[in-house]
C-alpha cells in the first residue's frame, strides 16, 4: 500500500517536471520516479525522527520560508508549474538538521540501490527535502497533525524504502510487506516499485 503522504508529494510532481529532470541529470525516467519516490520516503522518515524536538522541526520550517526555492515556486491547480534549482544547495541545510552526518551515507546508497548518479542522487534529495518542507509550509499543518500522520504512516513509509537505506535510518530489523507477504530486513526483499510509479 502506497503511504498517503507519499502520495500527496506525488500529486504535486507534474509530467513536464519529471521530463526536465530527465534531461537535465541525463536519467532514465523510471529510475529517476522511483529515486524520487525513495528521497521522499527517506526524509519523511528523518522528520518522523526528529519531529519530537518541537524547536528543531520549527527551526527547519522557518528556515525554508527564506530559501529561493521557496519563494519563487509556482502552482498551477496545487501542482508544480515552475520551480528553481536553488534547492541545489539549499537543501543542504535542512538534510545535515535531519540526517547530521548520514546525508552522504544515504545519497550513496540510493545511487546504489536505484542505479542513477550519485550526483543525481543527491539533487534529488535535496529536492525531496525542500519539496515537502516548502508543501508543509504551504500547508500550514501543525506539528501534531504531521506527527500524528508520520507515525500512522510510518510502516508503510518504509516499506518504501530499500533495506541499505532503512538500515542508515536506524532501521536493520524492520519487516518489508509486499502485497500480503511479510519479509525479514536479514533477507532478500523484492521491491515493489515498479507498481509505484507515478501516476500523474
Amino acid at each position: 500500500m502506497t503511504p498517503i503522504l507519499l502520495n500527496q508529494l506525488r500529486s504535486i510532481i507534474t509530467s513536464p517536471l519529471i521530463s526536465m529532470f530527465c534531461k537535465k541529470y541525463e536519467e532514465n525516467e523510471i529510475l529517476l520516479k522511483k529515486s524520487i519516490d525513495t528521497s521522499i520516503c527517506t526524509v519523511l522518515i528523518g522528520l518522523d525522527n526528529i519531529i519530537e524536538n518541537p524547536s528543531l522541526y520549527e527551526d527547519l520550517i522557518e528556515c525554508v520560508t527564506f530559501t529561493d526555492f521557496y519563494k519563487t515556486i509556482q502552482y498551477d491547480n496545487g501542482k508544480l508549474s515552475s520551480i528553481n534549482y536553488s534547492f541545489e544547495r539549499e537543501g543542504f541545510i535542512p538534510l545535515n538538521l535531519i540526517f547530521s552526518t548520514k546525508k552522504g551515507r544515504i545519497s550513496e546508497m540510493i545511487s546504489n540501490e536505484i542505479g542513477i548518479k550519485s550526483a543525481t542522487a543527491g539533487a534529488v534529495l535535496n529536492f525531496a527535502v525542500m519539496l515537502i518542507l516548502s508543501h508543509f509550509k504551504n500547508e500550514q499543518q501543525k506539528t501534531k497533525n504531521i506527527q500524528s500522520n508520520l507515525n500512522s504512516e510510518k510502516k508503510a513509509i518504509l516499506n518504501t524504502v530499500p533495506e541499505g537505506i532503512r538500515v542508515i535510518l536506524g532501521y536493520p530489523n524492520f519487516e518489508c510487506e509486499d502485497t500480503d507477504t511479510y519479509y525479514s530486513a536479514d533477507t532478500f526483499v523484492k521491491t515493489n516499485f515498479l507498481s509505484k510509479i507515478f501516476k500523474l
